[in-house]
């Protein structure tokens, strides 16, 4: 967790210690990952904190990049992935979900990840549906 988060939570419990879960949850939003990733939904959070176990679900950050010339192609953009997951596992997930035709429109598939941070490069055929294939990828 955010230790500045969890600090705004501790001094509202000292000074308010009949504040339940969901008071505490205004200042702890919830767990931070060391790969980041997007947490989708907080049910999963709620629970955790409420229950002791919870389902967080989490995914990928991407982006789509237009192309800036007639040539160049659009593509998504993967820089964070969920924590433990295996970058070349998902990579090779994309290649086999093309190869068997289950998503199609992805023309080239490329991992240019450097030391400088992740970068998986998912160029799409055609611009206007590389958010469709985007959400089938997710």
């Amino acid at each position: 967790h955010n230790l500045g988060e969890v600090i705004d939570a501790l001094v509202h419990l000292l000074e308010n210690p009949e504040a339940t879960v969901k008071h505490l949850m205004r200042f702890i939003k919830g767990p931070d990952f060391p790969t980041a990733g997007i947490i989708t939904g907080v049910e999963g959070i709620r629970a955790a904190y409420l229950e002791g176990r919870g389902i967080i679900k989490v995914r990928a950050r991407a982006i789509i990049e237009r192309p800036t010339s007639k040539r160049a192609k659009a593509a998504i953009v993967v820089t964070e992935l969920p924590y433990q997951v295996n970058k070349a596992k998902v990579v090779e997930r994309i290649a086999e979900l093309v190869r068997d035709k289950k998503v199609e429109g992805i023309v080239d598939l490329k991992d240019e990840s450097s030391r400088e941070g992740m970068r998986i490069v998912v160029q799409v055929r055609d611009e206007d549906y590389a958010e469709v294939i985007l959400n089938q990828l997710y």
